[in-house]
């Protein structure tokens, strides 16, 4: 139970039964009964229950008992309703903070949501154990999981999961299994090579590849594939991996005058942007292309000729309207959607 605060728990299941039973003044547990069930000091205990009924949300009656007061959610839209609730969760399960890429992610989910009636939970989870992990999951009591790019012990996770909720990954690679959206990565990097190459761009520089990394090392697969279906060698020491000092790497890289374009795959634009100013290089000559992970465009002194969408909007919009059908007990697509990748220009 290390995801939240022991008073935070119990502050969670008056908010669940007052979800459950709106309209409805139903008497919850006594501070003693908290203690037990929660393995809180009566301290704790009396802490929230004295911070929901004032705010409203319990009423103290003398000699009959604390009650959810159902005057709070008499008007409200989940009261006349049902409603349900979703958990977004990112990667591992452990992501306590997001950087653009997801940031990015979570506001196109909450813009598929916001009109929907569904109460959107954050949490993190402790990942270290799965009996521990399941107990967590089942604690937040959701009805469904929108879950992005979960790693290997979150799929686990996930299968456990799924006995009792629908869930749905986005974005991780394509596998054939079900519910989930996601694009053809392996694609992605053909797609960009061709963009280069219908350019007569050979000498173009690959960066942010991670052999170790299932959804980079398709990408790259993918780029040099389409190099060899042309009957064009790729030189390998153009590419650039996201564990070496890019800005170094590139500089060296760009000196010899040959390079004529540039592919940034992840963050790491930040550092194609300072080798290229520093380099003075002419990105008219020099073209670069970026994915969409491009939230280091912040002071940028370069401007990209183009991105890679490979997270297009329709993968979060198919993910929450199946979801949404799902828990509606509506007819919905449980095989693996792919969906191709495009260019845009900039």
């Amino acid at each position: 139970m290390a995801a939240l605060p022991a008073y935070m728990r119990i502050r969670q299941y008056v908010v669940d039964l007052m979800l459950e039973h709106t309209r409805k003044d139903i008497r919850i547990m006594s501070e003693r009964e908290l203690c037990k069930k929660f393995n809180v000091t009566r301290p704790t205990a009396r802490r929230a229950l004295k911070e929901l009924i004032d705010e409203g949300c319990l009423s103290a009656k003398p000699g009959l008992g604390t009650f959810i007061n159902s005057a709070k959610t008499l008007n409200s839209p989940f009261a006349l309703r049902k409603t349900f609730k979703v958990m977004v969760i990112f990667g591992s399960g452990r992501h306590t903070d997001l950087d653009g890429f997801f940031m990015n992610i979570l506001a196109r989910v909450c813009d598929q949501l916001k009109y929907l009636p569904i109460r959107l939970r954050m949490a993190t989870l402790n990942l270290t154990e799965r009996a521990q992990a399941l107990e967590e999951l089942q604690m937040y009591n959701p009805d469904g999981i929108i879950w992005v790019r979960p790693n290997a012990f979150g799929m686990d996770l996930i299968s456990a999961a799924r006995k009792r909720i629908p869930v749905y990954i986005i974005g991780s690679v394509a596998n054939g299994g079900k519910f989930h959206v996601t694009t053809d990565y392996y694609q992605c990097g053909r797609l960009v090579a061709a963009w280069f190459l219908d350019r007569k761009r050979k000498n173009v520089i690959f960066t942010g590849s991670t052999p170790e990394y299932p959804i980079k090392s398709m990408v790259y697969n993918g780029w040099r594939d389409e190099f060899a279906a042309r009957n064009i060698p790729y030189n390998e020491h153009l590419q650039v991996s996201e564990n070496s000092d890019i800005t170094h790497c590139v500089k060296e890289l760009l000196s010899n005058n040959s390079i004529d374009g540039i592919f940034t795959f992840g963050s790491e634009f930040t550092a194609v942007d300072i080798a290229l100013s520093e380099s003075g290089i002419d990105t008219r000559h020099c073209p670069v292309l970026l994915d969409e992970n491009y939230f280091g465009l912040y002071g940028a002194r370069i401007k990209p000729a183009a991105k890679l969408i490979m997270f297009p909007d329709e993968i979060i919009k198919l993910a929450v309207e199946n979801l949404f059908k799902s828990l509606n007990g509506q007819t919905y697509e449980a095989d693996e959607i792919v969906l191709s990748p495009r260019i845009e220009n900039l």
